[in-house]
């Protein structure tokens, strides 16, 4: 059984990966990390190298194998589209992996909702290039921290609606945002397939319904696996 991590810019993700199955771990501490019986750890960081030695350093005090990953100009078939490959983050080539073994489609759309939204294009087994802008609490935040008289977000629950508060127009904005940036992506460079993973994948998913959609919150994991199992 092996420890799969991803470190975020907001914050730790993990996971045990064992015979192709995937179990979210809830995280109370890193510490707790320690304790399961696992044969190696997996790592894959875009988080500030303070952060990433901090990381491997408690991992490597207990003992733990680990393997931090990094992106490539190649691998298992898929060819990165950068002219310097180690600038796209290794969160964004994972995900491309994840989708490209685990979703074969002639061409895909890979959109990542995190802290930031990435798209990816994929077209056979070559990256096209992509896009990168805020995620939905980075929009909210820039709003808050730059214009004295927008108030903090009080919603739950963005949605597409005009908002009768400051609050609700910020939030839905924001969401209305990114919908409008997948649906241009979509029609800007055709594919047959979207894949969706990040924290507000499923909020997105609920608001493209015409669009063949699907939802894996596993999908960096997915590429993580493909170098434990190839």
């Amino acid at each position: 059984m092996q420890l799969l991590l991803d470190l975020g810019n907001s914050r730790l993700k993990a996971a045990l990966y064992q015979n192709g199955q995937f179990q979210q771990l809830a995280l109370d501490s890193v510490a707790g990390l320690l304790k399961l019986p696992v044969t190696a750890a997996y790592l894959s960081s875009v988080a500030t190298e303070q952060k990433t030695t901090e990381l491997l350093q408690g991992l490597q005090a207990a003992n733990f194998p680990t393997v931090q990953l990094h992106t490539e100009a190649s691998a298992f078939g898929l060819i990165n589209s950068y002219v310097e490959p180690q600038r796209l983050g290794v969160d964004r080539w994972l995900a491309m992996l994840g989708a490209y073994r685990s979703y074969p489609a002639d061409r895909q759309l890979i959109v990542d909702a995190g802290t930031a939204v990435t798209f990816d294009w994929l077209e056979a087994n070559r990256h096209l290039g992509g896009w990168i802008l805020p995620g939905l609490q980075l929009q909210q935040q820039a709003l808050l921290t730059q214009t004295a008289r927008v108030h903090k977000a009080q919603q739950l629950m963005p949605n597409l609606a005009p908002g009768c508060s400051t609050s609700a127009g910020v939030e839905n904005g924001a969401l209305a945002a990114i919908i409008g940036a997948i649906r241009l992506g979509w029609q800007t460079t055709p594919a047959q397939q979207l894949v969706l993973t990040g924290g507000d994948a499923e909020l997105l998913k609920s608001y493209l319904p015409d669009l063949p959609v699907l939802v894996d919150p596993f999908l960096l994991f997915r590429g993580i696996a493909q170098y434990i199992d190839n």
